[in-house]
């Protein structure tokens, strides 16, 4: 009873030619009731008890029904899934042809594997299938069935179907071709790690609420930057901030509703409030959300890490209606409160806007000397105070520009921001020790030592030891080098910088801590870490000669230290008679502007290793 699946050239009946028609224009349109007249349509037209459209489920593992008209019955949703496994003839079969058409369909060997399961009990005696594609891939099939004894197919059937097979094609590729569209224009404007919106909606949105704000009312712009979530970042992976940005946007959205918030750059957030007091209430809603920023977040290590937030506020958004320079603003704040300490708020006035701007320039500057090579290294010789030789230099970062040295204040922490200390500071240090090996350093000076600064973002990157120690070999320069970390530096990294300065001595790379007496370092960091030296920070040694605390404390350091078998250097010597009461004390090492300014690397090997 098996008739051929080729098609013959049957004239269609004017029915099937309008229909089309009607299906295909239907099949234009995005309603939620197409799928129902679709099929409606087609089981009126062909006079089949049953049309129903299936889907295939991820991995091929089976096909599962979506939608089903039965003459008598209107639309239904039966819960109806069918294992491929169970019926293969059957599924290569539907990859293999453009129409099956079954006629006796529980003795067809195409589709006799679902006579016992499903075809019998329903009754269906035939059955005339289709596949539907998505780009050239089958995603699906629109299966006719006709209850009772078996049904001859005609040619204008089978053809009908196959012309309804390509609509329903044409469709699933216009609808996948939209959705893919709808995905890239939402990734262009959400953000995908928090679900917030991204810069450009944000914006929008923002500049909406401006224009729309009620009389007596206000607006206030904030924005969050995420401190040490960038450094941070380079020691976990990419993932780590935007797993901190998704749980951040967490505890903002319990606070803020989540329509006035975006994520605007990889550490920060933006955000708007409004109403008669704005400012105000920027600056409340700021302290609860550091306060909600500021409990612990896991690490992928099980670190528990905690983060300061600094906050940028514009209020008097009917002063300044532009929402992107509202946005602007605020994000110039957050960077200024974040330069001046953790955990700041900046509200900024018209009257600091030029300064924060020129802040904005700089960073932009920054990034550009970066890239140009512009920053330096000088050294100050560090000088026995006997003999008045040179027995070291401290190596000390300078950005020259327009005729002047820019403050290390000014660049470094935009260098830190930014990611590039890293960089810069390597490339300064690979020229240092190829000055040095030109220069037979160490063989001119047995017990030299280069001390060099760096920064929390280097000792917390994967790899820093490793890089130090080889790069120091590749130059054949080892011995040379003296790591110096501010007390500051070891209290804002904990344990990260604890570990990395225990690798270092290590390593053989002495460390030493630097400006001790004015940070937060605690006593016991001098017994727990491996130091090699210290220095006593220059405020010491300035006041020393007139103050005779002063003195004492400079006194007490330098014994203790020389209990602990600890190198000093006194730091900030600018007179004779600060450098007599030095030796008095029982300095013996010391650098300031009485022996020398930072000079450029030949300037310095003519002045102090020529003797």
């Amino acid at each position: 009873m098996n008739a051929p699946d080729t098609l013959t050239l049957d004239q269609p009946p004017p029915a099937f030619e309008a229909a089309l028609k009607v299906l295909h224009r239907l099949a234009q349109r995005d309603d939620e009731d197409v799928p129902g007249r679709l099929l409606e349509i087609t089981a009126e037209t062909l006079g089949v008890a049953r049309a129903s459209l299936w889907a295939l489920t991820p991995g091929r593992r089976s096909i599962r029904c979506r939608a089903m008209f039965e003459q008598g019955q209107g639309m239904l949703t039966p819960e109806i899934e069918l294992a491929c496994d169970a019926a293969p003839a059957y599924f290569q079969a539907i990859e293999g042809l453009l129409v099956l058409a079954a006629e006796d369909a529980q003795r067809d060997p195409r589709t006799v594997e679902l006579a016992e399961g499903y075809l019998k009990p329903l009754g269906i005696g035939a059955i005339l299938d289709v596949p539907i594609c998505e780009f050239g891939e089958i995603v699906g099939v629109l299966c006719l069935e006709h209850l009772g004894p078996p049904r001859r197919w005609s040619g204008a059937e089978r053809l009908f179907v196959t012309s309804l097979s390509g609509i329903l094609s044409q469709r699933h590729d216009r609808l996948r071709m939209a959705a893919t569209e709808d995905e890239r224009k939402r990734q262009l404007l959400f953000d995908a790690a928090t679900g917030l919106a991204g810069r450009s909606l944000f914006i929008d949105r923002l500049a909406h609420a401006v224009a729309e704000l009620p009389a007596g009312h206000d607006l206030a712009v904030l924005a969050l930057d995420l401190e040490r979530l960038r450094s941070l970042a380079h020691r976990y992976g990419g993932n780590f901030a935007d797993s901190v940005m998704a749980e951040g946007a967490a505890r903002i959205g319990q606070v803020v509703p989540a329509a006035r918030c975006g994520r605007i750059a990889d550490d920060t957030f933006a955000l708007w409030v409004s109403g008669d007091r704005a400012q105000g209430l920027a600056t409340r809603l700021a302290g609860r959300l550091q306060r909600a920023l500021a409990l612990p977040m896991a690490a992928p290590d099980g670190d528990s890490l905690e983060f300061s937030t600094a906050v940028g506020i514009v209020p008097g958004a009917r002063a300044e209606p532009d929402a992107d320079r509202l946005l602007r603003d605020a994000l110039t704040a957050a960077f200024s409160a974040a330069r001046k300490g953790r955990g700041r708020v900046e509200v900024v006035w018209p009257d600091v806007r030029n300064e924060l701007q020129s802040s904005l320039e700089l960073e932009r500057e920054v990034r550009r000397a970066a890239d140009a090579r512009e920053f330096t290294f000088r050294l100050q010789p560090i000088v026995d105070l006997v003999t008045g030789r040179a027995v070291g230099a401290e190596a000390l970062m300078r950005w020259p520009r327009e005729g002047r040295d820019v403050p290390p204040s000014d660049f470094v922490p935009l260098l830190e921001d930014s990611g590039l200390i890293a960089q810069v500071h390597m490339g300064l240090l690979r020229d240092l020790f190829a000055w040095a090996r030109e220069t037979s350093l160490l063989e001119r000076r047995p017990g030299f030592q280069l001390h060099v600064n760096f920064s929390p973002v280097q000792l917390q990157s994967p790899g820093f030891v490793e890089e130090l120690r080889d790069t120091a070999r590749a130059y054949g320069v080892e011995g040379l080098l003296v790591c110096e970390i501010t007390e500051n530096t070891l209290f804002s990294s904990g344990e990260d910088a604890a570990s990395t300065l225990r690798y270092l001595a290590e390593m053989g790379i002495p460390v030493s801590l630097d400006d001790f007496g004015t940070g937060f370092a605690s006593l016991t960091h001098l017994i727990d870490l491996p130091l090699h030296g210290l220095k006593i920070d220059r405020s010491f040694c300035l006041r020393c000669a007139e103050d005779a605390k002063a003195r004492a404390v400079v006194a007490g350091l330098l014994g203790l230290a020389k209990h602990l078998g600890l190198d000093v250097v006194a730091e900030g010597v600018e007179t004779d008679a600060q450098r007599a009461l030095l030796v008095s004390l029982g300095a013996t090492v010391a650098q300031g502007y009485l022996f020398d300014r930072a000079l450029d690397l030949e300037p310095f090997a003519q002045r102090w290793l020529c003797d």
